[in-house]
């Protein structure tokens, strides 16, 4: 049975690459959509009655979530065509008033859930499989106001390029996702552009677009993708300029207020 694998597939991005992935591979015999709101990925699964998606209503800040999915791993021995593992959670604010449960949640997610979906799926990946793991660009360079946020994707970055390198010789390619500004529930556009925070005069990336080219850049053995001109060359200036002249931007310019 092969199969595509998408987490955080309840919103945003994740929405956006199930649709993609239900366009384009239509010769998969399942997709399996991961997310913690049951009623969400229902909904989904509903809107397309003749493929057949798998619901996994898990929540992945739970350590308790690995071990159903891997159950359910163990028991359908799927062969895992294509992996999105994109699940993520961000919480803006200067670091000392944050609060402990929400620095928790987005190591849980960003860095545990991450790492421990890559490690029960990869088993069921072969040659001519691969993996989209989503980080940002929030890697490129560390950024105030998003200290722990920033931290958790540079963490998703590392591990990504390592993890390629040991899974090539199989065949399998593993890309690193690099998004910026994303009109998703974490950052509404409407409401960022209302409150006039400087995130809001950043440029926004149109999903549908990015998780298409995403897909092919994957499939085609790219190891990383920063969708949008302007992150280029953000990505760019984060590896030529020193990290504390680049700091200063991105407090002008990418942290939330």
């Amino acid at each position: 049975m092969k199969i595509a694998i998408i987490t955080g597939a309840s919103s945003g991005l994740g929405v956006e690459f199930t649709k993609a992935i239900i366009a384009k591979y239509q010769k998969l015999d399942e997709i399996w959509i991961v997310a913690r709101r049951k009623e969400r990925l229902e909904k989904i699964a509903q809107s397309y009655p003749n493929i057949k998606i798998r619901v996994i209503p898990i929540d992945l800040s739970d350590d308790t979530s690995y071990d159903v999915l891997n159950r359910i791993l163990i028991e359908a021995k799927p062969e895992i065509k294509i992996l999105i593992n994109n699940a993520g959670l961000d919480i803006n604010g200067r670091f000392d008033a944050m609060e402990v449960g929400d620095i928790i949640n987005m190591v849980n997610i960003n860095i545990k859930g991450m790492t421990v979906v890559n490690r029960l799926c990869f088993p069921y990946m072969k040659k001519g499989s691969f993996a989209i793991i989503t980080g940002s660009v929030s890697s490129f360079v560390p950024v105030p106001s998003q200290a722990v946020y920033s931290s958790s994707k540079v963490y998703v970055k590392f591990l990504t390029r390592a993890l390629r390198e040991e899974v090539k010789e199989k065949g399998i390619n593993v890309c690193l996702l690099c998004p910026g500004n994303i009109d998703t529930e974490m950052n509404i556009r409407s409401e960022a552009k209302m409150q006039k925070t400087k995130v809001s005069r950043l440029p926004y990336l149109d999903m549908k677009k990015l998780t298409v080219k995403a897909l092919q850049k994957a499939e085609s053995g790219k190891s990383v993708y920063t969708p949008g001109t302007f992150y280029k060359i953000y990505r760019l200036l984060g590896k030529v300029f020193p990290t504390s002249f680049m700091m200063k931007l991105t407090k002008n310019f990418f942290s939330a207020n």
